[in-house]
């Protein structure tokens, strides 16, 4: 019995950490690997600009965190013919990280496209496509 015991402490279920884990769920691997601004957060950006882009992400962070504005922008997006589905998907990751601290507003935005998707399909020749 000690055998088998003892080879088990030693196989342990291989796991990641957080930061991990979460960048490779959301973001496809890119050529730069580890590198990648979306995996560091580290922007290279001159220091006589970048007032003006901390700025600019702030402004952008505020308008993120309009409803309206979000609503909006989702839905010019998805009205883009070269919007596809893998940048969907990638906007769809960062958006999700971006707003990882209000998952209550995040929901309510999903949950009102999901309604608006429905009701277009209702209203459509065929429903059955609606989730495809």
């Amino acid at each position: 019995m000690e055998d088998h015991t003892s080879d088990l402490n030693e196989a342990r279920i291989p796991f990641l950490d957080y930061k991990n884990y979460t960048n490779r769920v959301f973001f496809l691997p890119s050529k730069d690997g580890a590198n990648d601004v979306m995996i560091t957060g580290k922007l290279d950006i001159p220091e006589s600009r970048r007032a003006i882009v901390d700025q600019a992400l702030n402004q952008f962070s505020n308008l993120l965190n309009s409803r309206t504005f979000l609503i909006n922008f989702i839905r010019t997006l998805e009205g883009r013919q070269d919007f596809n589905a893998r940048n969907k998907v990638y906007f769809a990751s960062l958006l999700t990280v971006a707003l990882h601290g209000k998952l209550e507003y995040y929901t309510d935005i999903m949950r009102t496209l999901l309604l608006e998707l429905m009701e277009e399909y209702v209203h459509s020749k065929n429903p059955k496509l609606m989730l495809r």
